[in-house]
């Protein structure tokens, strides 16, 4: 798996807001009301493709794509019989406890990144490198480190929860959409 999708990835764990760019057709759909507002109804691409998160989803709804993944796994390795750390780059994201047979078995579940946070997303890197300068702007000493990464610049002055909310805040602004 490319290792700037995982560290998409991650980083999507670390937000929740989105882009109004036009995502590619594998996109894992929610059912919506006639209010135009997502329910908690969320489904894998019928085509058997890769499905992938939307910024405006609830944690909720992410946790189900998610765990369907790891339903694959534990059905494909009940016995959880691995002893590995996984291929390389994704030992954070991959517990070891399953097979690497298994792991291949299920990648096509694992959900993509938001199209908005994906890198193969043209307007990704440009918009990655806004979303650090407006949390520098926003108090937060931040340093990126690569497209879709950053790391802390010194002690961080600003409580926990501040962080989180500037986080989502430069995300919503930088990215568009999604709910706040």
């Amino acid at each position: 798996m490319n290792p700037r999708l995982l560290i998409a990835a991650a980083v999507l764990f670390l937000s929740a807001c989105s882009q109004a760019a036009p995502p590619p057709s594998n996109v894992a759909s929610l059912e919506t009301s006639g209010a135009g507002t997502p329910s908690t109804a969320v489904s894998a691409p019928s085509d058997g493709a890769q499905p992938r998160l939307r910024m405006d989803m609830t944690e909720e709804e992410k946790k189900r794509l998610f765990d369907a993944h790891t339903a694959c796994l534990a059905e494909k390795d009940p016995n959880a019989t691995g002893k590995g750390s996984g291929p390389a780059g994704t030992t954070t994201l991959r517990p070891a406890q399953y097979s690497d047979e298994a792991w291949t078995a299920c990648a096509k579940k694992w959900p993509l990144p938001p199209w908005e946070m994906d890198s193969s997303n043209p307007t990704f890197k440009d918009n990655w490198h806004k979303n650090v300068q407006c949390l520098n702007s926003r108090g937060m000493k931040v340093i990126e480190t690569e497209p879709g990464s950053w790391t802390y610049d010194g002690e961080q002055t600003l409580p926990e929860d501040q962080r989180n909310k500037i986080e989502k805040d430069c995300e919503q602004e930088v990215f568009g959409g999604g709910r706040k």
